[in-house]
């Protein structure tokens, strides 16, 4: 994607459709699943359907084997993409655009279960609760949702064999539920933990205390790994390998971070933009983070204030060399972002980036020798995406007079000159009202990451 100024103004792609409501897109999805011959449920948080989601996201539970044909099926709903994609050892988790949960909500994750289990042992049989689903109504929606004593069983062992914790938000309707099913939920819970240990799981939560409820964790993990050797010797270990190895993947792989650095010679404009979008993209990523422009690292002392410029003087300014070192520090701290953990798919928007080095070397108090700063600048891992905010783009107009000139006009050629090498970039006319410019920077930002997960998914399946 490489739009220049002139030809975006009024390109297509910064113009992004009205997003679907979430009842409408409820019966695409719930359609789509149907027409591949997905077998699913909703697992929570249906309460509200169609027009409200309880949740943060949506969990649905799949067979083991019809990821692909539910992830063919999402991508068939006109008027949404695909944001982001990554894969888990227990499923695959979604983010979609083009989803209006709630005002001003644009995206939503979708989470797909292939199976219900502790690093990758399972602790209910997926299968099993696949042929006990219920149909459900909201209103004209139709869906599928599992049995209550699944459903209580999932909610409680979610939170506490895997994160070691009681999730107050369900447990008054885990609580009600198995006070009415105690002899189901024990028999359900044996097949996996044994009787005695399901007996005194069930009496937990009747009694409703959790400090007993905690203290079956460790437990209930040995009872898993020990039925697990006893059906195979190898599986078990095996399984847990393979969780790791998964896990590995997913928090320390580059692929799982995505890039985008918004630039221009007035740094408040580009703070001003980033922190509007980032409730915008939220669910477009797990995790959004504005990285601040570096103005300093250890070796130069404290950092300087939001309110520096670009002409603002170098003041209390390093030396040459230890400017140097902290070109190479900068260095190492961003590549190894790149593979430090990351939660499923990480967002970084950076206010600015390692271009002010050798571009606008006041900005970051750096007075060493400029080829030193162009050479490292070459060895930065480089953003998937690179916004320009010009606020001179009709500089070849009769100019009002509020408009740059002089030095500052030099700077903004030279920023120019710079994201034009960039093999993904736009430049943006900053002289527009900043919701329009927003709107750009946004549907900018949805291409770049719909085209990559595109690609991703079309190697994948």
């Amino acid at each position: 994607m490489q739009m220049e100024l002139q030809e975006s103004m009024n390109a297509p792609s910064l113009r992004q459709p009205p997003a679907l409501p979430f009842g409408e897109f409820l019966a695409s999805l719930f359609q789509a699943l149907e027409a591949e011959g997905v077998r699913y449920c909703v697992l929570r948080n249906y309460e509200g359907f169609p027009e409200n989601n309880n949740g943060n996201d949506m969990d649905l539970m799949i067979g083991s084997t019809q990821l692909p044909l539910a992830i063919r099926g999402l991508r068939s709903i006109p008027g949404i993409r695909i944001v982001g994609y990554c894969e888990l050892p227990a499923g695959a988790i979604a983010y979609v655009e083009g989803v209006s949960v709630a005002p001003g909500v644009r995206s939503l994750q979708i989470d797909f279960f292939l199976s219900l289990s502790w690093k990758k042992l399972p602790y209910l049989p997926a299968g099993k609760m696949l042929q006990t689903v219920i149909p459900r109504n909201a209103g004209a929606l139709h869906f599928f949702v599992p049995s209550p004593v699944y459903e209580a069983i999932t909610s409680l062992l979610a939170t506490l064999l895997i994160g070691g914790r009681v999730k107050e938000k369900y447990f008054p309707r885990v609580q009600q539920t198995i006070a009415g099913n105690s002899t189901e939920t024990a028999a359900i819970l044996s097949r996996q933990f044994g009787r005695k240990l399901a007996t005194r799981l069930v009496d937990a939560v009747l009694a409703g205390d959790r400090l007993k409820l905690l203290g079956c964790v460790t437990a209930m993990r040995a009872s898993l790994i020990l039925r697990s050797l006893q059906h195979g010797p190898f599986r078990g270990p095996l399984s847990i390998a393979q969780y790791y190895a998964r896990e590995f993947i997913v928090r320390f792989s580059p692929k799982t971070l995505e890039t985008v650095c918004i630039l221009g010679p007035d740094g408040g404009c580009n703070a001003t933009i980033i922190e509007n979008l980032r409730p915008m993209l939220e669910s477009a990523a797990k995790v959004v983070e504005k990285i601040p422009l570096r103005q300093r690292l250890p070796l130069a002392g404290g950092p300087i204030g939001n309110a520096a410029r670009a002409d603002s003087p170098a003041e209390g300014s390093s030396g040459a060399f230890t400017s140097m070192a902290n070109a190479v520090l900068w260095l190492v701290a961003e590549w190894r972002s790149k593979f430090a953990e990351k939660v499923n798919i990480t967002l970084h928007l950076h206010e600015s980036y390692y271009h002010d080095l050798f571009i606008n070397p006041k900005r970051c108090r750096y007075c060493g020798p400029r080829w030193f700063a162009r050479l490292v600048g070459k060895l930065f891992p480089s953003p998937d995406l690179w916004i320009l905010l010009d606020p001179a783009a009709d500089a070849l107009q009769p100019r009002p007079p509020e408009l740059p000139s002089g030095e500052t006009l030099r700077k903004i050629e030279a920023y120019r000159s710079f994201v034009k090498t960039r093999k993904e970039h736009i430049i943006l006319d900053a002289s527009k009202p900043v919701t329009s410019v927003t709107e750009e920077a946004y549907a900018a930002i949805i291409h770049m990451l719909a085209q990559r997960t595109d690609r991703k998914l079309k190697n994948r399946f």
